[in-house]
């Protein structure tokens, strides 16, 4: 009896399928070559540096890099300090600290409608009840976020999940206007807001509005939570498997990271990572990969909304995102967009449902399509056999 092999990768593709369900990079774009020279940079001379145990807000020379760096960026729109960083082993890992720190079982959560269609499974993992706040074509509507906070009869949050910039799925910007709105009603009513921008510096144009820490102006010296927690993530702008993020936010709440018994007990959180991470920057090769990262993209994020203005001109709705991974397509005739995937799969293609995203269920007519993992020419083609069964 042949014993399973267990799987190398998360993504899983039938045989002729062209799968714009997943926010995947193409192997292409991982900067292999650039990671081994980094790899040799960290570890010459037989530095052991790399392989002990780490500082446990992270690899100190890292975030002052780091730091630098963010500041250099004009969708960061100013200076970071070094002390306002904590490192993670990714986003995920963040949100889930976040929830340990910051929220207990049985507390309320608000997210978007619709958003990231994982981002559930952390929050009930800590037992915590998931609420919906609306959103329009400027993401989350702080108006309608203010009269839920206002009603006594809906559950007050004690977190509130976001991606202000380039939203999966939907691929909207919060405004600056609603940033400073968010930000003040976490003051007001005493919640977190976990915002997660993964996509800041995967802009294709002029950038976006800044983080949301970055705009937090009272910092949280007594690391209460009252206030914003910023995550960023080496996997959009370096390399996935890496597993490496950070926290942005007020010395008050990165304390809280840092204090936190996971993070005392194992040193950083991913310091190896973090000096490979470390070395790219010092060699100049990650401001290198990102530039062809956006170039890459926003060439793909053309072509993709060429093709759907072309190939699905009055069967869809959709608005063109300035940067990020995704496209929010919502079906104009009301199609069942789960009933409809079967289909679509026999015809060589595959989405994510608009329901995956919902809390609720909604959005059954729409879709989300990721143009991360393929070449212009095969997202072309994914639209063309899309439009075929949409008709």
């Amino acid at each position: 009896m042949t014993t399973p092999h267990l799987p190398a990768l998360l993504i899983s593709i039938p045989e002729g399928v062209i799968d714009l369900g997943w926010g995947h990079p193409s192997a292409r774009l991982h900067p292999a070559a650039a990671l081994a020279a980094a790899a040799d940079y960290a570890l010459g001379g037989e530095s052991p540096i790399p392989l002990q145990y780490g500082a446990v807000q992270g690899f100190g020379p890292f975030l002052e890099a780091l730091a630098d760096f963010l500041s250099g960026q004009a969708a960061v729109g100013g200076p970071v300090k070094p002390e306002t960083l904590f490192l993670t082993a990714g986003a995920s890992q963040a949100i889930d600290m976040a929830a340990t720190l910051f929220a207990k079982t049985d507390d309320t959560v608000y997210v978007e409608e619709p958003t990231y269609y994982l981002i559930g499974r952390i929050f009930l993992d800590h037992g915590l009840n998931i609420i919906g706040v609306p959103t329009d074509a400027d993401g989350l509507n702080t108006d309608a976020l203010a009269e839920m906070l206002s009603d006594g009869a809906i559950p007050a949050p004690r977190l509130l999940y976001t991606i202000p910039t380039y939203q999966n799925p939907s691929g909207a910007v919060l405004p600056l206007q609603r940033r400073r709105h968010l930000i003040e009603l976490a003051r007001r009513y005493g919640f977190t807001v976990i915002a997660d921008e993964v996509y800041q510096l995967l802009h294709y144009g002029p950038p976006p509005p800044p983080p949301l820490a970055m705009l937090d102006d009272a910092p949280d010296a007594a690391g209460s939570g009252a206030g914003v927690i910023s995550l960023g993530s080496f996997s959009k702008i370096l390399a996935p498997g890496l597993r490496l993020g950070w926290v942005q936010a007020s010395p008050g709440i990165i304390g809280r990271f840092v204090d936190s018994g996971l993070a005392f007990s194992g040193g950083g959180l991913n310091h190896f990572g973090a000096t490979l991470a470390h070395a790219m920057l010092e060699l100049g090769l990650l401001s290198d990969n990102l530039d062809n990262l956006r170039r890459v993209y926003g060439q793909r994020m053309d072509a993709v909304g060429d093709a759907l203005s072309t190939e699905l001109a009055g069967l869809v709705d959709f608005a063109k995102p300035g940067g990020g991974y995704f496209l929010w397509l919502t079906v104009r005739d009301g199609a069942d967009t789960v009933a409809l995937l079967p289909t679509a799969n026999e015809a060589g293609v595959s989405y994510r449902p608009g329901a995956d995203f919902s809390a609720s269920g909604g959005f059954g007519n729409a879709l989300r399509i990721s143009i991360a993992l393929y070449e212009s020419e095969e997202l072309a083609v994914a639209v063309r056999r899309l439009a075929s069964i949409l008709r």
